[in-house]
């Protein structure tokens, strides 16, 4: 019997020399709209080359936040993170409309997705500043704070999960200050990803597997053991 195929999405759009060609072997698109990365120029570059590919659209906002790649937190009033959160997804939403593209998803980028996680008030401020967009999936990381709050606003949310990083808890990423946060072995990544498809487990850091309900597997762009991951997911899944 035939493994079924994960659904994988990867962050884009981010300036990756190669990322255009590992778009075949994904099924989603988080694409940077000027927080971390990017602007009009880029976002239009990487919708115009996803279309030649069935493969799902969404904007993936950020802290303001270039200079780090938006993997800082950065302590903002609720007026400001929904500026910058309004800006970046009207900027997506106008880009993509020009070009006739539907799309399909929003999912917040590095400190601001962790944050998100586990602060409350933070949540609250950002589901309404996308609230205009709640026909949208939101990838979120399952029993944290921001992906119970969206259920309650109505929003659908994809569980979504990461291939290269590792975890400390089901809603903890492994910070990347830390040795083993990131997984660059490709055999380790497939069976980390084996284990969450096929098996609806994740092993934490320390060992400990807990059950979970998984919709969506995340794979960075920016990683440059990428396509080698990719090919064994591929060998591993039949695509």
């Amino acid at each position: 019997m035939a493994l079924k195929k994960p659904h994988i999405n990867m962050d884009a759009g981010e300036g990756v020399v190669g990322e255009y060609e590992l778009y075949p072997f994904v099924n989603a698109l988080n694409v940077a709209c000027g927080g971390h990365y990017g602007d009009e120029h880029t976002i239009f570059d990487t919708l115009n080359h996803a279309t030649n590919y069935d493969i799902e659209l969404g904007a993936h906002p950020s802290y303001p936040d270039k200079e780090n790649f938006g993997r800082v937190s950065l302590e903002l009033s609720s007026e400001e993170l929904t500026a910058s959160m309004v800006d970046q997804i009207e900027c997506f939403a106008r880009v993509a409309s020009g070009l006739g593209t539907a799309w399909t998803h929003i999912k917040p980028h590095g400190a601001l997705y962790n944050d998100l996680a586990k602060n409350a008030s933070l949540a609250e401020v950002f589901l309404n500043a996308v609230k205009p967009y709640n026909d949208k999936t939101l990838y979120l990381q399952e029993s944290s704070v921001i992906a119970l709050k969206a259920k309650e606003h109505g929003f659908k949310v994809a569980h979504e999960y990461f291939i290269d990083r590792n975890y400390l808890a089901i809603d903890r990423l492994v910070p990347r200050s830390e040795q083993e946060a990131v997984i660059s072995d490709p055999k380790r990544a497939l069976d980390h990803l084996h284990c969450m498809v096929d098996k609806k487990s994740l092993k934490l850091l320390d060992g400990a597997e807990i059950p979970i309900k998984p919709h969506t597997f995340c794979i960075h762009s920016d990683h440059k053991a990428t396509p080698q991951i990719i090919a064994e997911i591929i060998k591993f899944y039949g695509y």
